[in-house]
């Protein structure tokens, strides 16, 4: 689902559960015992519909919670503007910048430590870095060496 439409469905539930309280102080202010009846009825339905949302949420995750292909949620990675980087795991051993060099060999990778997979990365404006794990072991900027 979009983010668009996200918006639209929250909305649109908040507006409704807006008026269902508006309706309930309004019945309250008039009949008293009416009042009490309603809401223990919207309290019935609005529960029976959390239990129904909150099984298919559970339902939904299960089939891609794990790792690689397939499975695991879709990672969204964005760079924008003039040399912006992002990068949806680490960022290790670079050299990022005008005239940056890379001399040596690069530290040892973290291996075997766990994917944080799951996040949305993005890096915006002008020389931005984003990185959906670690930076680690770069040179960053103009003439810079590692």
């Amino acid at each position: 689902m979009s983010t668009g439409a996200r918006r639209i469905v929250a909305w649109s539930v908040g507006a409704v559960c807006s008026a269902v309280v508006v309706c309930l102080v309004v019945t309250a202010a008039l009949d008293l015992p009416v009042a009490d009846g309603t809401a223990s009825v919207v309290a019935a339905v609005v529960a029976v519909i959390g239990l129904g949302l909150s099984g298919i949420t559970l339902l939904r995750d299960r089939g891609t919670s794990g790792p690689g292909p397939g499975g695991g949620r879709t990672v969204r990675v964005r760079a924008r503007g003039r040399g912006s980087i992002a990068a949806g795991g680490d960022l290790r051993g670079n050299a990022i910048g005008a005239r940056s060099t890379v001399t040596g060999a690069s530290g040892p990778a973290a291996g075997g430590r766990p994917a944080r997979g799951g996040q949305d990365v993005s890096a915006r404006g002008a020389g931005a870095v984003g990185a959906g794990g670690d930076i680690v072991d770069n040179a960053m900027g103009e003439d810079s060496e590692r």
